[in-house]
This record gives C-alpha cells, sequence and structure tokens, in this order.
C-alpha cells in the first residue's frame, strides 16, 4: 500500500470523523461532539506528517 493510498483513506476518515462529530455536538452531546472531531484532528495531523515525507512515488 503506497503513502497516497494511505493519506487519501486518512483524509476520507477525517472527513466522516469530522461530519460525525459536528452532529454529534449539535444535536446530541457537546462533550462527545469535541471528543470525535479531537480525534479525527489526530488523523488529520497524521496525514499532514505523511505528507512532509518525501518519496519517490
Amino acid at each position: 500500500m503506497s503513502i497516497k493510498s494511505i493519506r487519501n483513506w486518512l483524509n476520507l476518515l477525517f472527513m466522516l470523523g469530522a461530519i460525525v462529530g459536528l452532529l454529534v455536538y449539535f444535536m446530541r452531546s457537546r462533550e462527545q461532539g469535541t471528543y470525535i472531531i479531537l480525534g479525527s484532528m489526530i488523523l488529520k495531523f497524521v496525514e499532514a506528517g505523511l505528507r512532509m515525507i518525501k518519496t519517490n512515488e
């Protein structure tokens, strides 16, 4: 599996997590929604770190 493919999956998971987090934040519990959004932000930081790795692909 290439780094680009991993980055794409991490981006997809980040976007889904952010959407779910916003829905939970506004419809259920602000605290749980915040935790979901923070968890998805960790995925985004990992993706950004992988983007900084220069590879010859």
